[in-house]
């Protein structure tokens, strides 16, 4: 963060799921080689159940509480039986500081709206300041991803819910569909991380500059300066610029800093 000027950063666990891991000759564990038709074959595998350990992030944080904001990945594909457990962690965190949760429907498999509910529900209880990180994903012949008629669903039910759509331009077909779609809709923001630039521009004509939001989804997608340059490089003024990379996500978050 240092090194490339970041003084702030949301920050979230990441899956450990033992089909991501393999021992090298030293006995080290390393990241398993993309394989995407072992992924396929194993992918139960990784959508591990109930909820991932968040205290990773909460020891980041603890280094430098004034620069991190921790949200939590939570799972709502819960039996009835498991629901009351798993829903007093998630307050346990948030009693610990985290500000939001974020939502992966490919590990996870659920539905928005439908799946998701008693999550929004639980989080508006909790604070209606609270923000909603939803991780898009298109539909394919294998998953079903979170459409932007998903969101536009859940946006028109929950009109109070912050809203951050994840990598909202992947594509630019993705980034025309929420452009259009999603607008009109003040609670939603778009994440800017494993982006098309042009597609990041489509947004910024159709909603200005006010509800973007840069993201760089490291370590997991791309180096962080080519998610920089996405943004310094658009045709767009330094002011815009500086909402994008800095004042938006500040303001958005104002109310968890000290």
């Amino acid at each position: 963060m240092d090194r490339f000027n970041v003084e702030k950063a949301i920050i979230t666990t990441i899956n450990r799921a033992k089909f991501f891991q393999k021992n090298d000759k030293s006995g080290n564990v390393n990241p398993l080689e993309n394989n995407m038709a072992d992924l396929l074959k194993n992918f139960k595998k990784v959508m591990i159940k109930g909820q991932l350990p968040h205290q990773d992030v909460i020891d980041i944080a603890n280094k430098a509480p004034e620069r991190f904001y921790k949200l939590f990945w939570f799972n709502p594909n819960l039996e009835p039986e498991e629901e009351e457990s798993n829903y007093k962690i998630l307050e346990e965190h948030f009693k610990k500081g985290f500000c939001g949760v974020k939502i992966h429907n490919i590990f996870h498999m659920f539905r928005v709206p439908r799946d998701i509910l008693k999550l929004v529900s639980f989080i508006q209880e909790y604070n209606k300041n609270f923000i909603l990180f939803i991780h898009s994903a298109p539909n394919t012949s294998f998953l079903r991803g979170i459409s932007c008629k998903d969101i536009v669903k859940l946006a028109t039910k929950f009109p109070e819910l912050r809203i951050i759509v994840g990598h909202a331009a992947y594509c630019m077909e993705y980034s025309m569909d929420v452009a259009f779609n999603l607008k009109k809709f003040k609670n939603v923001y778009f994440e800017t991380s494993a982006s098309a630039s042009f597609g990041i521009y489509n947004i910024f004509k159709a909603v200005g500059s006010k509800r973007i939001l840069f993201g760089s989804d490291s370590p997991v997608v791309s180096p962080i300066q080519l998610e920089i340059d996405k943004i310094l490089t658009l045709p767009i003024s330094n002011e815009v610029k500086q909402d994008i990379l800095y004042n938006n996500v500040n303001k958005l978050l104002e109310f968890c800093q000290n």
